[in-house]
């Protein structure tokens, strides 16, 4: 079981958010460039308001059971966006990631069988679903992205998760696109 919280990478981002603070603060201080200074201010707010929500809801994240998989959700989405899914559902696992320039975001998805229910907390809208596919892997199905969560304020542990689908889901596949 995984919970959200702090993670390494915290240790490298807040002090880089507490300098875009910083400098934001100084910046519309001094008159200069003041949207910049708003939005360096605005950005580092936004994780660590979100780095610290997530340390103090040390909600589930990732959770594989006899019963099934557990998907979180980061605060501040409420608890009720977190997806139990049956074994009987689940035909395969997959990692994937979403960016190509700078940074990427990494996923962890289900691929469920042909007419599930939609999981609390997942795109139901098609042009969300729509959207959210636009700016995935093109080699992953609308339902794989639209039932996926952000590996974000929490880390996966590969092995334990292989171990986990073994042991629980055997037969089920884990497909790493990462």
């Amino acid at each position: 079981m995984a919970r959200f919280g702090w993670t390494p990478r915290d240790l490298i981002l807040l002090p880089a958010c507490l300098v875009f603070i910083t400098v934001g603060a100084i910046a519309v201080v001094d008159g200069q460039k003041r949207l910049v200074g708003v939005f360096g201010c605005a950005l580092g707010a936004m994780y660590i308001f979100l780095s610290i929500t997530a340390w103090v809801s040390r909600r589930v994240a990732l959770a594989v059971t006899a019963e099934g998989i557990t998907l979180g959700h980061i605060p501040p989405w409420p608890a009720s966006t977190s997806a139990l899914v049956p074994w009987s559902d689940i035909e395969g696992v997959v990692l994937w990631r979403q960016g190509k320039w700078w940074t990427s975001v990494r996923y962890i998805g289900v691929v469920r069988r042909a007419g599930a229910p939609p999981l609390p907390g997942s795109a139901k809208s098609p042009v969300l679903r729509g959207l959210n596919k636009a700016f995935a892997r093109a080699d992953l199905s609308e339902e794989a992205v639209s039932d996926s969560r952000q590996i974000s304020f929490w880390r996966l542990d590969k092995a334990r998760l292989t171990a986990a689908v073994n042991h629980f889901g055997p037969g089920v596949p884990i497909v790493d696109q990462t």
